[in-house]
């Protein structure tokens, strides 16, 4: 495997914030917008490409930073409580990976914060309640606000009529079973990361 050069601690940004959205940067910054990012979020979408299908250690340092990015963007962005409501690491890692082959040579926190500014809109704004799915010997955990949205959803598409209550039900079961035959899923009823981010986010957000 091609050697990686190593990362410089910290390089100067500037103009780069919602680079691939046309979203404008972000407010924390100097007066002039410019601010010093650190560590592996310097990486190229070239190198990340590389390092993600290799699963090598470079990609697992690049995906704990991305927890430490979102884990400060929950901390210092107003009204959040969760900027990211249902997307695990490795679901934002696939579609940084979509974005990053389009855009091989931009830095993997432009792509990130790009896709941040997209979703923030439908961040969490507040603590939710913990809710556990449980599908035979498989278990996940949703926001209860999460489920409620996806039961709203399914209801706007004529896939779900129970109450919009955030339980995991037989109905609401079921409803995503008929959503995901709606869209050539594999219909198990699982509200998985694939099925939420059709849902919930598509066609508005990432590739298309």
């Amino acid at each position: 495997m091609p050697a990686t050069r190593p990362l410089a601690r910290c390089a100067g940004l500037f103009g780069l914030l919602g680079l691939l959205a046309g979203q404008p940067p972000a407010a924390a910054a100097d007066a002039h917008g410019q601010y010093g990012v650190c560590g592996a979020g310097l990486v190229s979408c070239a190198i990340y490409e590389r390092e993600r299908e290799a699963r090598s250690p470079v990609y697992l340092v690049i995906a704990a930073w991305m927890d430490g990015y979102i884990t400060g963007s929950n901390q210092y962005a107003p009204d959040t409580y969760d900027i990211t409501s249902f997307e695990s690491t490795e679901m934002l890692a696939a579609v940084i990976s979509e974005n990053c082959r389009l855009h091989p040579d931009t830095p993997v926190f432009a792509v990130l914060n790009s896709l941040m500014n997209q979703v923030a809109d439908d961040r969490l704004h507040e603590p939710s309640k913990k809710v556990e799915v449980k599908l035979g010997e498989r278990s996940v955990l949703l926001y209860e606000e999460v489920l409620r949205r996806l039961q709203q959803r399914l209801a706007a598409g004529g896939f779900y009529t129970g109450p919009i209550d955030g339980a995991f039900s037989t109905a609401t079961r079921e409803a995503i079973g008929r959503y995901q035959t709606s869209i050539q899923l594999n219909p198990t009823g699982s509200p998985d990361q694939v099925t939420l981010w059709r849902l919930l986010r598509s066609p508005r957000i990432g590739s298309r």
